[in-house]
């Protein structure tokens, strides 16, 4: 039987008293769903302008929903990183944002809040970041390396010094360098291909697009589910319905467009759910019958 604690942080967000952002944003929370305990580890949240994110839309496109923003009329958005624990291992997914001062959003963002939580968040669930052995990354864009970056922390080997980092094969292949943004560069890093299974249950997926090689992890739960940690495959529930959406912040927006009309098919098959690390207080879901992001709820709690 699975069990479930979660808990929300409602603090007002710091840079605009007057903004309702950051409600949307969850605190920490622990699932255990067959074999795997499931922990969300807040970093960060983003206050969004929705029509920058996804300049094709338009507000008359938003209106069917407005239920996924705020108040304010801001698209919320979390970051963090996903501790997977199966039988006394652990393994981490993405690091979070790290360390990020949040004065000076880019043009698409409206404000940040909740930084600088993750250390916290492991520290209360007494985990030692130097006794994780392994984490892996969906890409390697700066808010999901933050704390295993060389300048995350005074250890320059982050705040993971022992970890090994595992990175999809054409993450690195790019060329771009993104591989020399983690603690000790390309000798700790290793590349996996698509398929590949790089703990008991978890396995790679190639869905490219959002960088060159953008990689989700697929979790077997043990009990005949599958729970896909899919990175920026998507930012938000709306683009279930709307794949088609251009995302400003892609790097070849035809083969993103293509990896997400491939993960919300799969997301669609019976036992499949997803982990949206943006996905705001709904990060844990499926897409039901009707096409639309149906998010976790009790009754899966109870299997």
């Amino acid at each position: 039987m699975a069990t479930n604690k979660q808990t929300t942080d409602t603090d007002t967000p710091r840079h605009d008293r007057d903004d309702d952002s950051g409600r949307r944003l969850p605190g920490p929370w622990t699932r255990t769903v067959g074999e795997l305990t499931l922990s969300y580890l807040p970093d960060a949240g983003v206050a969004m302008i929705p029509a920058r994110v996804y300049p094709s839309s338009t507000e008359e496109d938003w209106r069917p929903h407005r239920h996924h923003l705020t108040d304010a009329g801001h698209l919320a958005m979390g970051c963090g990183a996903l501790l997977v624990e199966r039988d006394g291992t652990r393994l981490l997914l993405d690091a979070g944002h790290g360390r990020i001062s949040g004065e000076d959003p880019e043009h698409f963002q409206h404000a940040f809040d909740h930084v600088k939580n993750l250390p916290a968040s492991l520290a209360s669930l007494g985990v030692d970041p130097s006794g994780l052995e392994t984490v892996a990354f969906t890409h390697l864009h700066d808010d999901h390396t933050g704390w295993a970056r060389p300048d995350a922390v005074e250890d320059p080997r982050s705040l993971f010094p022992d970890a090994r980092w595992i990175v999809g094969d054409g993450e690195v292949r790019s060329g771009d360098g993104s591989g020399e943004r983690l603690a000790g560069g390309f000798e700790r890093i290793t590349t996996v291909a698509d398929g590949a299974e790089i703990s008991e249950g978890v396995r790679a997926w190639a869905l490219p697009g959002h960088t060159p090689g953008h990689t989700a992890w697929i979790l077997d739960t043990g009990d005949g589910r599958r729970i896909v940690a899919f990175g920026d495959a998507m930012h938000s529930p709306v683009q279930v319905e709307h794949p088609d959406w251009e995302v400003v912040l892609d790097h070849d927006r035809d083969r993103a467009e293509h990896s997400r009309r491939r993960l919300v098919e799969y997301l669609a098959r019976d036992g499949v759910f997803g982990f949206g690390v943006h996905f705001a207080d709904q990060q844990l879901g499926t897409v039901d019958g009707t096409g639309r992001w149906r998010p976790w709820t009790d009754e899966q709690d109870a299997r």
